[in-house]
Order: C-alpha cells, then sequence, then structure tokens
C-alpha cells in the first residue's frame, strides 16, 4: 500500500496573526477544498477555520511575550524587569512621598511649655471630585514653649548686643541703643511660634531722626538679578541694587552679589548715593568682568516686609514715635518663608527693627513689648502618605524562611519597623552577610507595592521564634498619588487638633516621584536606572557617578527629594564639585533636604560616630538649588471657537517646566544651560490641536531664551488671545 504523502501549506504560522493566519487557511481552503463556496460566517468549516486562526494567534503572542520578557529592553511586564534587575542588586522603588511645610494657626496663648500638634498628626487636600484626597503627617510633633512673652528681645549697639527680655516681658522700660547709629538693631524672638501683631509702647521716650526698617529672616540669598552693573575700574563692579532694596535709602543691607557662571559670590554691605542702593565687589573671579546684569544674582539674608508685594504690613509706631502695633501678613507663602536663624546664640523666628540713617538722633525708651495679642502660628514638616500598624503582622512557627506581607497596598519602602517578640530586628539588603543569630529580615515589594517581611533560614539570618502573633509591624503607606500638591490646598485637619484653628501649607509640596514600574514611562527609567547603578555602587567617583546618586538619594523623611541634576567641577573653587538640583515636582529643594544631600557626599568626620561620605573624590561637594529661569510668554493664536485660552495656557506650562520630558518619556525636554526656542513656544501651541489652529504669533519672547549652565525654564506670566479667522 503506497504512503500518503502530506503536503505541508507553503505559509509561516509563526509570522502570523489572527488576521494574516485566517486568510491564509481561506486561500488553501480554496485550493484544496474548492467545492466549499459558502464562506459565511455561519458555514461549521469557516468556524473550524476561525478557532485554528485564533490559537494560532493566541501562542505566536504568547511567543512574543516570551521573546520580549527574556531581555531587559524589550521587557514589559513589571514583575519581569523586577526580577531581572534583582540580579544585579537593585530593586524597584516604591512611590516616594511628597513633603511640605504646614503652618498651624494657634487657637489660644499658651503660658507654659504645651505640646499642640503631636507625631503623625495628619493633615490633607479636599476633595474636589477629581482627583484623589492626598494624606500627609507631620513625622514630628510640635511642642510650644510659652507664648505669651518673646524668648529673647535683644539689641545691636555698633555689633555689641544687650539683653532686654525681662524688661520688654515685664512691661518695664528699656532703652534700646545709647547713641542710636546706622546699622543697629532691635530684635524680638520667640523660639517656637511665629506672630503677626507686635505690640509696643515708646511713650516714656518716643524715638527722634531714626529712619528704620522692619525685616524678617528668610535666608535666601538668590532673589533678583541687580539693575544696572557697571565696570568702574580698580579691580571693582558696582551693582545698582534698586531690584532687591527699592528705590528709597536702603543703607546696612548685607548682600550677596554672586556670579552665576561660576558660583563665586561676595557679600558686600550696602550704600547710599543720594538716588540708587551701591553694592561694590571686586570682579568676582572674572579676567573680563561681565557688565550684563543677568549674569548675577543678589540677596539679602533678612527681607523687608514694606518690600513684598504679597505681604500686607503696617507699622503702627511710625519707627518706633508712637504707640502703636506692628501688624503684617504672617511671612509664609509662595516666595516668603520665614525661617528661624541664630542672633547672639539664640535660635528663634526673628523680627527686627534696623536703623537706616540717623540726624541728631534720640533713642526712644519703650514700655514693654508683646507678642500675644494677635494671631500666633506653629511650622512644621510633613510628609504624605499614612501611619498603620499590623500588630501583629503574623506568627512564627518556627520554620526557616518564613514570610509575612503587610495588609496595606502600596508600602513606603523604608518607613517600616519590624519587631518580634517587642525587639525591633534590622533590615538588609539581603542574607549574605547574616549569621544564624543575627535577627535580620528582607523587605520584597510585590504587586502594587504591597510588603512582604522576609525571615531568615537559621544559617543566613536568625529564624524568629515560635509565638503567637509576636511577629508586627508599623510602616507608612499611600504615597501612590500624585502628592506634588499646590500652594494651600493641604487645609483639611484630619486628627482634629483641639488648640489649632486651622492650617495650610503655604508652599508648593514636592518630592513625590512614582512608583518605578507604575507607569511605562518609570519602567523604561528604571530599565536604565539598574545598570547604571553597577558603576557607582553607592560610591561617586565624578560628577556623573553624582548625578545618579543624587537620583536615588532618600532623605530622613522617606522622600526621594531629587529629580535631575547635573555638576560644574571648580564651581566653588578649587577642589570643589558643584551639584546643581532641581527638586521632584520640578520645585526648588528645601534648605534642609539640601544639608542632608551634602552631609551624604560629604560625610562628617568630626560627628561621633562619624559619618562616611559617599563621594570618594579629593573634592568637596557643594550642592545647590537650581536657578529657574522665568519664561513670561504673551502669544496671539488664530484658531477656531472650541479652541480655549486654557487649553493652550496648560499645554505651554507643561512643557515650560524642569521635568518636561520628551515624545520618548525618559529625555527631558531641555538641558542645563540649553536654550528655549521662540519655535518651540509655537510649535507647543499647535500641538493643542493642529487642525483647529491656524496661526501662531508669539510676540514675548522676542528671542530664543539662553538658559545658563545652572538654569532650566519655568513658566511665568502666559496671555493668550485668540481671534476667529
Amino acid at each position: 500500500m503506497a504512503s500518503k504523502v502530506i503536503e505541508v501549506p507553503s505559509f509561516e504560522f509563526s509570522a502570523f496573526y489572527y488576521a494574516q493566519i485566517l486568510d491564509a487557511l481561506l486561500v488553501r481552503k480554496r485550493i484544496d477544498v474548492p467545492e466549499l463556496t459558502d464562506e459565511s460566517d455561519f458555514e461549521p468549516f469557516i468556524q473550524l477555520l476561525r478557532s485554528f486562526a485564533l490559537v494560532g494567534h493566541l501562542n505566536n503572542v504568547l511567543l512574543d511575550v516570551v521573546a520580549n520578557e527574556n531581555t531587559l529592553p524589550t521587557a514589559q511586564l513589571v514583575e519581569t524587569v523586577r526580577n531581572m534587575l534583582q540580579l544585579i542588586g537593585y530593586k524597584l522603588a516604591s512611590a516616594s512621598p511628597a513633603s511640605t511645610e504646614i503652618v498651624y494657626e494657634l487657637a489660644r496663648v499658651f503660658n507654659t511649655s504645651f505640646e499642640i500638634v503631636p507625631a503623625l498628626a495628619q493633615a490633607a487636600t479636599r476633595s474636589d471630585g477629581t482627583s484623589s484626597v492626598v494624606y500627609f503627617e507631620a513625622l514630628i510633633g510640635i511642642t510650644v514653649s510659652r507664648t505669651d512673652r518673646f524668648t529673647r528681645v535683644q539689641s545691636s549697639d555698633g555689633g555689641v548686643f544687650t539683653d532686654h527680655t525681662t524688661a520688654a516681658n515685664a512691661g518695664g522700660p528699656f532703652t534700646p541703643w545709647p547713641s542710636p547709629a546706622s546699622g543697629d538693631a532691635l530684635y524680638f524672638g520667640h523660639d517656637s511660634v511665629m506672630w503677626n501683631q507686635l505690640t509696643l509702647d515708646p511713650s516714656a521716650q518716643p524715638a527722634v531722626n531714626i529712619v528704620g526698617i522692619w525685616e524678617y529672616y528668610d535666608g535666601d540669598l538668590f532673589d533678583v538679578q541687580p539693575t544696572l552693573v557697571t565696570n568702574i575700574g580698580g579691580g571693582q563692579l558696582e551693582f545698582d541694587l534698586s531690584s532687591l532694596l527699592g528705590p528709597t535709602d536702603r543703607r546696612g543691607a548685607i548682600v550677596r552679589i554672586t556670579l552665576n557662571e561660576t558660583g563665586v559670590s561676595e557679600d558686600v554691605v550696602s550704600t547710599w548715593n543720594g538716588s540708587e542702593n551701591i553694592g561694590t565687589t571686586g570682579l568676582l573671579g572674572q579676567t573680563s568682568p561681565s557688565t550684563t546684569t543677568t549674569d548675577y544674582t543678589i540677596g539679602s539674608a533678612w527681607s523687608e516686609f514694606a518690600a513684598s508685594s504679597e505681604l500686607s504690613f503696617d507699622d503702627g509706631t511710625d519707627g518706633l514715635t508712637d504707640v502703636g502695633d506692628v501688624t503684617f501678613t504672617l511671612p509664609q507663602t509662595e516666595l516668603a518663608n520665614w525661617q528661624k536663624t541664630t542672633v547672639n546664640g539664640v535660635e528663634a523666628f526673628w523680627l527686627r527693627f534696623r536703623i537706616v540713617s540717623v540726624s541728631s538722633p534720640t533713642s526712644p525708651t519703650l514700655a514693654g513689648a508683646r507678642m500675644d495679642l494677635g494671631k500666633q502660628y506653629a511650622i512644621t514638616l510633613a510628609t504624605q502618605g499614612r501611619s498603620v500598624s499590623d500588630d501583629p503582622l503574623g506568627s512564627s512557627n518556627g520554620a526557616p524562611s518564613q514570610e509575612f506581607t503587610t495588609t496595606r497596598d502600596y508600602f513606603i519602602d523604608g518607613s517600616e519597623v519590624v519587631t518580634v517578640d517587642s525587639e525591633v530586628w534590622t533590615r538588609v539588603d539581603n542574607f549574605l552577610a547574616s549569621g544564624p543569630q543575627d535577627k535580620h529580615y528582607v523587605i520584597a515589594l510585590g504587586n502594587n507595592d504591597r510588603a512582604t517581611v522576609r525571615m531568615g533560614d537559621g544559617v543566613s539570618g536568625h529564624i524568629p521564634p515560635i509565638g503567637q502573633g509576636n511577629v508586627s509591624i508599623d510602616y507608612r503607606f499611600n504615597a501612590e498619588v500624585d502628592g506634588n500638591v499646590g500652594a494651600n490646598t493641604v487645609v483639611s485637619d484630619k486628627t482634629g487638633l483641639t488648640y489649632i484653628n486651622k492650617l495650610r501649607n503655604p508652599r508648593q509640596a514636592g518630592g513625590w516621584a512614582e512608583a518605578e514600574g507604575a507607569s511605562a514611562t518609570s519602567l523604561e527609567r528604571a530599565k536604565l536606572a539598574g545598570p547604571a547603578t553597577l558603576r557607582t555602587k553607592e560610591v561617586a567617583l565624578n560628577g556623573d557617578d553624582a548625578i545618579v546618586l543624587t537620583k536615588a538619594f532618600v532623605a530622613l523623611d522617606g522622600t526621594k527629594p531629587f529629580s535631575r541634576a547635573t555638576f560644574v567641577e571648580e564651581g566653588f573653587g578649587p577642589k570643589t564639585l558643584e551639584l546643581i538640583v532641581v527638586g521632584s515636582g520640578g520645585v526648588i529643594p528645601t534648605t534642609e533636604h539640601l544639608a542632608e544631600l551634602n552631609l551624604y557626599f560629604n560625610g562628617d568626620k568630626f560627628a561621633q560616630p562619624p559619618v562616611a561620605g559617599h563621594y570618594v573624590g579629593n573634592q568637596q561637594v557643594v550642592a545647590v538649588a537650581f536657578d529657574p529661569f522665568i519664561i513670561d510668554v504673551t502669544v496671539q493664536v488664530e484658531a477656531a471657537d472650541t479652541i480655549s485660552e486654557a487649553q493652550i495656557v496648560n499645554g505651554l506650562v507643561q512643557v515650560l517646566q524642569p521635568e518636561a520630558l520628551k515624545a520618548d518619556g525618559v529625555t527631558f525636554e531641555w538641558d542645563f544651560g540649553g536654550r528655549v526656542p521662540t519655535s518651540r513656544l509655537s510649535h507647543e501651541v499647535f500641538k493643542v490641536d493642529d487642525e483647529l489652529i491656524y496661526d501662531v504669533d508669539v510676540t514675548l519672547p522676542a528671542a530664543d531664551q539662553v538658559l545658563t549652565t545652572r538654569q532650566l525654564p519655568v513658566a511665568g506670566n502666559i496671555s493668550v488671545t485668540i481671534t476667529e479667522p
């Protein structure tokens, strides 16, 4: 009997998907079974061919998935990327929580020390029906000392301080200066609260022929650009400081003048030439000094109340010449930040009256000073998320390699405290260096960043003793939504604080970063970040390494406060590395986070115990905030009436910010020291709807904007005019 020859179809099933496979099967059917002419969807044979095509499609899709998931660059599944990166010791990070300062308005005056905000007190944004409520916690509570009196009242007379605290608080007379002179000052300070009204009674001896100003300490030495820069010869530059100090006499202000390109700065005492406030410096390290105002930044650590358009201010004492109240808007806004500082060895929130000029002066004698007749405020840092305790997390059965999983998703990595039989155990990255008696554990994150606590096996890591409910964990969660909320949006008291009238965040929150793998963009970034850590391994040898470690840095409050960075070799002189950083969310990072980053890289050999640094080069790392280059935009658009101004404004705001990304979702749109072309702004307007927008005319800026090495663009005032064709 002759064997039957089976002819294999000529098409390649493995290269096809459902539609192509079905077409090929139909072609084959027409050749092999020409008598079957009914190809309707109801014909059983056609249905069978469709089933074959579907099976082939599913097989090929699964083969594609397997092929893609075999290599890191093509992998798309979060768990695949997570497992691959773990092979090189890199773990996908959970969401980094945002942080913001919260101002609490006190409901009463305290005549003794009192805790007004306990640790873990919660505040939140209000629901607007479209976005999720974002929770914040004050990780450190607020205890205020008595608020019915000042912590310190003191005067500076020619640099010599005199303490008037007892007399000022008791209402007794005190004279700040025997012979008032320009530069002398009177300081009022409290170590734990701010206030918005100062009551003074200089009736016993009012001031005569004294001109002074009221100032608060904000610590910001990078305020504005100078009005004019003049090379006056003799190796000196003269700066018109009117943009900072205003058009009237403000002599005696200490102003820092900084050359943006190198960071070289000089502190000068302002003078008055009869028409402008002037500061004079050397050449700031320049051979051919620039006289371009945008090449310099000027600033003073003490800010005048009356100089800020954001703050209302009224001096009821008329410069210490009358009985009255000094009232003002609290300097806690998006631009104003009243900070503590140390004056004559005392750290406090300070308000001061500084003498600018005198002419045959008479010193005032004040009959006391009060800070308890207006409103009082406390401030603290709050971090996104909520605290929870899984107590118990589980019960140990004495077996090796036990695992216990938390009850909440969106675990904030590094926030946990694990205890066994009420004893705190230590977290490690792995058990490679753990002995049988080492009470160590490992955290592994899974789907939705739910955490699993893994214990040792008795050889590498100790086995928890048998017990009922003897394993517990305290941790924080709920940072999965964008916590970089705007100013004055965190206003809900979720704890119900007894002695607080209301609360708010005076500035935008920053520091939030989505969990690695939470989106296609963050997954692609993780694929790049993981292999990059092989070069650094927590040690930076050069500026490029410092950038990698900066973006991975986790602050003490649990946030990842920095999203990008660049560096300038010898930016602050020989053997320095200036590290210019951007806060997560595109914000200016806080001074606390900058200080932590500096300590992280440089260490502190004088601390007890000494703190090791992570930069091993023979350089001092100096981390500074980037310089926001504000770009105002005026644009005229010819478009259909369905296009709104808000659409165009939103498009420009999204692109004019330090973290704007290109279409690949990974590369930043703007480079430090790059250029912002006006054509790019026009393109962004057309992108709103290129079919319904017919013409775009950008009149401001008039030319391409060139950034310095330390600058990135930030949207300023955007004006859009739409006309119909």
